[in-house]
């Protein structure tokens, strides 16, 4: 229940801030938004969080099924048989 809050809780403030961000836009002196560009705004601003929250999904799932361990792993074995070969 209180992660489900927080995810709400989290897209109401997310929303706020994109809102506030438009408004300061079309309100910018000499500057004028029309809705054909608050709407491109809007939309980049979402798809922008979107993407970001997808981005940081995968860090979660990937470090939670072991995927970076496994290429640490390599990783490490890949360096020691470089090392190997230039002593």
């Amino acid at each position: 229940m209180q992660k489900t809050l927080l995810i709400i809780g989290s897209i109401i403030a997310l929303s706020g801030v994109a809102y506030w961000a438009l408004y300061v836009m079309g309100h910018i002196e000499g500057v004028q938004l029309s809705g054909h560009g608050i709407a491109a705004m809007a939309i980049g601003l979402f798809f922008t969080i979107v993407i970001g929250f997808g981005l940081m999904a995968l860090i979660f799932f990937s470090n939670k099924h072991g995927h970076d361990e496994r290429v640490h792993e390599l990783y490490k074995t890949m360096n020691e048989s470089n090392d190997d070969k230039t002593e």
